[in-house]
């Protein structure tokens, strides 16, 4: 039995010995006494917080703006599609016998003013062509008429134009002649 305790012993001062102690300082603790040094840190601390919050503020406005686009686009594009419909409204009241049914057109003419508000609601409008000086950014001339003057004018407009904000979802299909007289702004 007395072997027992010298063994148990024996590993006790073995554990003992091997066991170092570690003791790691904390900037506070290291930096007490010196003010200064625990006041650039937080100085450097607070300029990164900054700076990370500057990013997230650069964040947030690039992802509203690529949200705004992408919903512009998104419109843009599905209105287009629509714009043939708008056409055929325009043929059918172009091409409206004289005879019809007065309770049926005013029901046509009743849906197209539905059709035009939702479109304005999206953004999209028509924009006038006739009178107004030729713009390629906006018009697209497929004839020309023979006039004497320095100035392009739209003289008749085939086809309309439409707009989402600045950008041209269509453009007006057109005739142009020349005219000594100033257009109209667009």
């Amino acid at each position: 039995m007395a072997k027992k305790d010298d063994t148990s012993s024996q590993d006790v001062e073995q554990t003992q010995e091997s066991t170092t102690e570690v003791h790691v300082e904390t900037s506070s603790e290291q930096h007490v006494d010196g003010g200064e040094v625990v006041d650039e840190r937080i100085d450097e601390l607070t300029g990164d917080l900054k700076r990370v919050q500057a990013e997230f503020v650069n964040f947030r406005r690039r992802a509203d703006e690529e949200k705004t686009e992408m919903m512009r686009y998104a419109t843009g594009r599905i209105a287009r599609e629509f714009l043939t419909v708008r056409d055929s409204f325009d043929a059918e009241l172009k091409h409206r016998p004289a005879g019809v049914d007065a309770k049926w057109a005013a029901s046509i003419d009743s849906i197209r003013a539905q059709f035009d508000k939702t479109m304005t609601t999206l953004g999209v409008e028509r924009f006038e062509s006739t009178g107004h000086a030729f713009d390629p950014h906006r018009h697209e001339a497929i004839a020309m008429e023979e006039g004497t003057g320095d100035h392009e004018v739209v003289t008749e407009e085939l086809q309309p134009g439409y707009s989402l904000g600045e950008q041209v979802l269509r453009h007006a299909i057109v005739k142009v002649g020349k005219t000594d007289t100033a257009p109209a702004e667009n």
